[in-house]
């Protein structure tokens, strides 16, 4: 009789099962023989998952890991082991799991997305590129594609670039909020208030009455400074702040203005415009 060793066992049955069912813990069938390897991976991989979600992220990180060395060629066990890896701040051993899950599964688009996300975090935008370049070719109509390559495209301060990849991004999921924010932010950074507002305003049609979010409301008193319209700012900076934004620009920017209508001036340009103000 021939003996197979061990890895070799979870390799080839992880293999098999990702062409009958797609790759993962989650999603190996529950038919059939299924190797103690690829048992123990799958329920150490669903246990960690299941704390990550109760937020025991020591616990999930123990448990995504033994999974790992249980079965090294599960893909999405690698995946989830990287999320709670980024979670706890351990970041370049996440981007290394990513990665060892890329060799894996070349061409995997929402392993190109997360990837390349990380990269671009890390101000490792050649790496964000070359995945975001990735993910586009490989799933040209993937909005999440499209999105990520306008990000590190405006990472890279090319914006009218950025801007043209949000525009496909949206002619796929127009009513995706977060990418109608990020799409109203370039049009701030490229001087273009009015464009800004009217981007916002279909934004915060989507939202009920007075749940409008705190990152909305900030761009909008951005985009009516720009427009010389310091009252509208100021109401704008303190609903933004009432609902919880953290954000010392903006705090600051509020009293600056507060303080100069109160003494009867007006109020000096903004000498820097606050910072990525979609992602506070």
């Amino acid at each position: 009789m021939v003996r197979v060793a061990p890895n070799a066992t979870c390799g080839i049955a992880v293999a098999l099962l990702i062409l009958v069912a797609g790759s993962g813990c989650r999603l190996i069938p529950r038919s059939g023989p299924v190797p103690q390897e690829v048992a123990d991976a799958r329920r150490l991989c669903n246990e960690g998952l299941s704390a990550a979600d109760r937020k025991d992220l020591m616990r999930a990180e123990g448990l995504l890991e033994q999974a790992v060395k249980n079965c090294p060629t599960d893909v999405d066990a690698r995946r989830h082991y990287a999320d709670v890896l980024w979670q706890r701040g351990e970041r370049m051993a996440a981007v290394t799991q990513i990665a060892e899950a890329l060799r894996l599964s070349p061409g995997d688009t929402s392993l190109c997305i997360d990837g390349g996300r990380m990269y671009m975090e890390l101000g490792l935008l050649d790496d964000a590129d070359r995945l975001a370049r990735e993910a586009v070719r490989v799933a040209p109509r993937s909005d999440k594609s499209w999105r990520l390559h306008g990000q590190v495209a405006l990472a890279r301060g090319k914006p009218e670039e950025a801007l043209a990849d949000f525009h496909r991004a949206l002619a796929i999921a127009p009513d995706d909020r977060d990418l109608i924010l990020d799409t109203a932010e370039i049009y701030r950074r490229l001087g273009r208030p009015k464009r800004a507002l009217a981007t916002l305003a279909i934004l915060g049609e989507s939202y009920s009455p007075n749940q409008t979010p705190p990152q909305v409301l900030a761009l909008e008193g951005m985009a009516q400074e720009a427009l010389d319209r310091p009252d509208d700012a100021i109401e704008s900076y303190r609903q933004a702040v009432a609902r919880g934004l953290q954000s010392p620009d903006i705090t600051t920017r509020l009293a600056e203005l507060e303080q100069a209508a109160a003494d009867g001036r007006t109020p000096q340009a903004i000498a820097k415009s606050p910072t990525d103000i979609s992602r506070q």
